[in-house]
């Protein structure tokens, strides 16, 4: 086998190498991380280099068709049900709903049966609210960019949505442009490793004995704000914010198991390779607090003609305020995440201790953690958490 690659970095796993190579060369296997890598069988390639050219992970992927800067919003979906089921404010339903009305059909991340975040096609409803919700995973996308042109050569109005490198990845796998493809994208915090995420669910499985049914990320019963996990079990419990539940939120949000081009991601700025991108916008509750109810506001960044368009056909849905690029600002939208200093120690102990240690170790699973979050929330509740943090100094 051949590696199309000479680091891991520099490999976002889009899947646009296999999609293109006419022999059918190339297959993505998972690493020792779970990540998909794409390997050559070197008996079937005949060297036509296609792979090496479609690849969009570089400085000068396509956005040739884009404003020179994107236009900027805040915006949210007029139904609060629509707010309370989505990450934000909405905004993929109005889109989707959008292209979905006009016979159309949109692509997006879902958790299958048992729970493996895949890639999937919806052209009813009830299909596309499986791709609500974030996913704190990345999803597999194997098949989809040639199902996305089969749809597109059949004149059908397509949505594609998903991370930045994915919907690179589609646009320079196409290599022309459809007036019917609608790309969005997001702003991508790293995307964590399908395996730790597999040893998670099975985890929570055995502690609790019953099978997960439906999991949330971001529960906004509880407020729109941090990380808020809800989990419905097939024996009918519901659990929320458990010790067990909130560990995988915390390996998220400690950098310790993005995949490595995260790092070296070529995408954090405002030049989108997408016409439209949503993504929670954070800091409203000063830039607007007359517009912020945290039930979640969403951002939207215009980047085209065609983005453009998508916002216009759905005024009826939204309620929106132009806002600016110095009023929107995070981190992803200037830099990559910085790798967590402690990231080989991590993958290091969990090949040699298993999954359990490094949850305990990393993600604060534990009698300690649980005894420390049931203080932190006292503290809030009183309102003298600010005053311990500033005593301990942090």
């Amino acid at each position: 086998m051949i590696e199309l690659y000479e680091r891991s970095e520099d490999c976002c796993g889009c899947t646009a190498c296999m999609s293109i190579c006419p022999k059918d060369a190339i297959t993505m296997a998972a690493d020792k991380e779970g990540f998909l890598y794409p390997q050559i069988d070197e008996a079937l390639c005949i060297e036509c280099d296609l792979c090496t050219q479609v690849c969009a992970f570089h400085d000068n992927y396509r956005i040739s068709d884009n404003y020179d800067q994107p236009k900027v919003y805040a915006a949210k979906h007029r139904s609060d049900e629509v707010r309370m089921n989505s990450s934000s404010g909405g905004l993929f339903t109005a889109i989707s709903d959008f292209i979905l009305e006009r016979n159309g059909v949109v692509y997006g991340a879902a958790f299958s049966k048992d729970f493996e975040a895949r890639h999937q096609k919806a052209e009813t409803v009830e299909e596309r609210d499986t791709f609500r919700g974030s996913k704190y995973v990345q999803s597999n996308l194997l098949g989809i960019y040639k199902e996305v042109k089969t749809e597109l050569r059949k004149g059908k109005t397509v949505l594609f949505t998903g991370t930045p490198c994915q919907n690179a990845g589609l646009r320079s796998f196409l290599n022309k442009q459809y007036e019917r493809l609608y790309l969005c994208d997001i702003v991508c915090h790293g995307t964590p490793s399908p395996l730790l995420w597999r040893n998670y669910v099975g985890f929570i499985e055995k502690r609790v004995k019953a099978k997960v049914s439906r999991y949330s990320f971001r529960y906004k019963r509880v407020g729109w704000r941090g990380y808020n996990v809800y989990v419905l079990l097939d024996n009918g419990q519901i659990k929320v914010n458990t010790s067990e539940l909130l560990t995988y939120a915390k390996l998220f949000s400690s950098d310790l198991a993005l995949r490595p081009s995260c790092h070296n991601c070529k995408f954090c700025n405002f030049n989108r390779p997408s016409d439209i991108t949503i993504a929670d916008f954070w800091g409203i509750e000063k830039s607007m607090p007359d517009f912020d109810d945290n039930k979640g506001v969403s951002l939207v960044l215009v980047s085209s003609a065609k983005g453009e368009a998508l916002l216009n056909g759905i005024q009826e849905s939204i309620v929106a305020r132009q806002s600016s690029i110095q009023d929107c600002l995070q981190h992803n939208l200037l830099a990559p995440t910085v790798p967590s200093p402690n990231r080989e120690q991590f993958w290091r102990e969990y090949e040699t201790k298993g999954f359990e240690y490094v949850l305990k170790k990393y993600g604060g699973l534990g009698y300690k953690q649980r005894v420390r979050r049931i203080i932190r929330i006292v503290l809030d509740k009183t309102g003298l958490l600010p005053v311990a943090r500033k005593v301990i100094g942090r």
